[in-house]
C-alpha cells in the first residue's frame, strides 16, 4: 500500500525547489527559505549540488546574558551572542512588542522533548503566539554529540499551558549551529529528541495476514452472521500525547539503496500518527467485505548528508473510498494480503490528489492482552536521481499497529 507522501526540506538562504516534470520530480536551487510538496506516490530526489548553506549566527562576537529590543510589523532580529538569535519575519507579530531574551539560569529545563544540551533560553512575552513562525539559531558543539545525537537534535518550546513542542530543524556541523522555526514565544532549549523512530536496515519482518475477530452483535439477536454490527482498529500517537517512538506503534525500514544515499543514521523524529480501520458486512466464512478507514503520518525525515544534517518534513495520509474523508469500500481478504477497492491519496491542504483501485495491503492480526492488534503494511519509493540521468528507486517501509476498540 503505498501512501501520499509529503517533502519539505527546511533550509535557509539557498536552497533546493522540487519541480515537478511529469511523473517525476526533481530539486533545483531556490532563494526563499520553505519550500512544501506532495508526491502522490514516487519521490525523485537529486542531491548533488543541494547542501545546506553554512550558517552565521546573526550576533557580535562578544559574550551577553541577554537583550531586548522592540520587534514591529516589518520584523526584525534579537540576539544573545555567541550563542543565541531569533529572527522575525514580516507580521509575526501582530503589534510592536518589547521582545526580551535571557539566559536560562534558575531554572532546568523540561525533558518532556529530550535531554537538553548547551544553554536554555527565556523568551518573553511568554505565551505570545505568532503569526508566522520565527526562526530561532541556538549554538550546540558538535563534538558534545555522538553521530546518532546530531541527527536527532531539535529545538525544544516550553509552551504556556506547560507542554513541551520540538521543532527539528536544521544542524549544521560545520559551524554548530541549529536552527528551527517557533510558533510560540517562551523558554527554549536545544534537546536530543526523545521521540526519535530509527530506520532500521535489511527486509521489514513478514506479515502473517490471521483471523478477524468476530465483531460485537448488534440489537437483541446476538447473531453476529444475521446482524453482523462492525469491528473496529485504531491507533494515534504524537508528540504532545503517547509518544510513537514508546509505544511502538510504528516500525520503519530503509533498504540498501535510501541507506546508501542518506547514510546509516536516517530518524523519523516527532511523528504524528492516526489510523483506522472499521471492518463491516463479514462473509459466511468470517471475513469482512467492506471496510472504512484512513492512515496518516506526519512526521521530519532526518539524516546527516555531508556537513549537515538534513531536516524534511514526511506528511502522508490515504483514505479508503475516492473522496477527501474516508467512505465505505469494497475489501477482499486472501492468506495475509487485504486488497482495499478504491483508496484516495490525500494533499497538503486536505483535498484528493490521486486514487488508486484494488490496493493490495499486507496485515496480520495477533492477540494483545484480552483484545487484538492490527498490523498493516505501507511503503513509498524514493527515486534518486544519478548524474548520467538515471535513476535509482529505494523503499521506506512501516509497519503500522492498530489496537481493537
Amino acid at each position: 500500500m503505498y501512501l501520499a507522501t509529503g517533502l519539505h526540506k527546511a533550509a535557509e538562504e539557498n536552497h533546493c525547489e522540487v519541480v515537478r516534470t511529469g511523473h517525476k520530480f526533481h530539486i533545483m536551487r531556490k532563494n526563499y527559505p520553505i519550500e512544501r510538496l506532495f508526491l502522490a506516490a514516487t519521490l525523485s530526489v537529486f542531491m548533488a549540488g543541494c547542501q545546506q548553506a553554512d550558517q552565521i549566527l546573526p550576533a557580535e562576537l562578544s559574550e551577553s546574558d541577554g537583550a531586548t529590543i522592540t520587534i514591529g510589523l516589518s520584523g526584525g532580529s534579537v540576539s544573545v551572542p555567541p550563542t543565541f538569535s531569533l529572527e522575525f519575519p514580516a507580521n509575526s507579530l501582530t503589534s510592536a512588542t518589547a521582545v526580551a531574551v535571557t539566559k536560562r539560569v534558575s531554572e532546568t529545563f523540561p525533558g518532556d522533548g529530550g535531554e537538553p544540551v548547551g544553554q536554555a533560553f527565556d523568551i518573553g512575552p511568554v505565551g505570545t503566539v505568532l503569526a508566522v513562525p520565527a526562526t530561532v539559531s541556538l549554538a550546540v558543539d558538535p563534538a558534545l554529540l555522538a553521530a546518532a545525537e546530531q541527527v536527532r537534535l531539535s529545538v525544544a518550546l516550553l509552551r504556556q499551558d506547560g507542554s513541551v513542542a520540538t521543532f527539528p530543524g536544521n544542524y549544521d556541523l560545520t559551524n554548530g549551529v541549529l536552527t528551527a522555526d517557533i510558533d510560540e514565544l517562551g523558554p527554549v532549549s536545544a534537546v536530543i529528541s526523545a521521540d526519535a523512530i530509527a530506520l532500521l536496515s535489511g527486509d521489514p519482518t513478514a506479515l502473517s495476514g490471521g483471523f478477524f475477530p468476530p465483531p460485537p452483535p448488534v440489537g437483541s439477536s446476538g447473531a453476529w452472521l444475521a446482524d453482523p454490527g462492525t469491528l473496529l482498529f485504531e491507533s494515534e500517537c504524537s508528540p504532545e500525547g503517547r509518544q510513537c517512538f514508546s509505544s511502538g506503534l510504528i516500525r520503519v525500514w530503509a533498504d540498501d539503496v535510501v541507506i546508501d544515499r542518506m547514510g546509516s543514521e536516517i530518524f523519523l523524529l516527532s511523528p504524528t500518527v492516526t489510523n483506522s480501520f472499521t471492518f463491516s458486512a463479514f462473509d459466511q466464512f468470517g471475513l469482512p467485505t467492506q471496510v472504512t478507514g484512513s492512515i496518516t503520518i506526519d512526521g521530519e525525515l532526518r539524516s546527516r548528508i555531508n556537513s549537515a544534517v538534513t531536516n524534511y518534513q514526511l506528511q502522508s495520509g490515504v483514505n479508503t473510498g475516492s473522496g477527501a474523508i474516508p467512505t465505505v469500500t469494497s475489501v477482499q481478504v486472501v492468506g495475509n494480503v487485504m486488497t482495499i477497492g478504491v483508496t484516495a491519496t490525500i494533499g497538503e491542504t486536505g483535498g484528493v490528489e490521486d486514487t488508486e483501485f484494488d490496493v493490495a495491503v499486507e496485515y496480520a492480526i495477533s492477540g494483545i492482552g484480552t483484545s487484538e492488534m492490527l498490523t498493516v503494511e505501507v511503503e513509498a519509493d524514493i527515486d534518486f536521481e544519478n548524474s548520467d540521468g538515471s535513476t535509482t528507486t529505494g523503499t521506506v517501509t512501516a509497519h503500522i499497529r492498530l489496537r481493537r476498540e
